[in-house]
């Protein structure tokens, strides 16, 4: 007779699960990436101005 394990059903809803996550953590990245940038250029446009000495 068959037996029941012969051939094990694949479910595909682990993968779609899988590929989510991934590409989650992908766009978490990029975000950061460009909060990181952004937060630079304030920094350094808010940055005091080196006084130059007068004469």
């Amino acid at each position: 007779m068959n037996e029941p394990n012969e051939n094990p059903r694949r479910y595909k809803w682990p993968w779609f699960v899988l590929a989510m996550f991934l590409l989650g953590v992908v766009l978490a990245i990029v975000w950061m990436v460009f909060a990181v940038r952004k937060v630079e250029q304030e920094r350094n446009f808010n940055a005091p101005v080196p006084s130059r000495p007068t004469r």
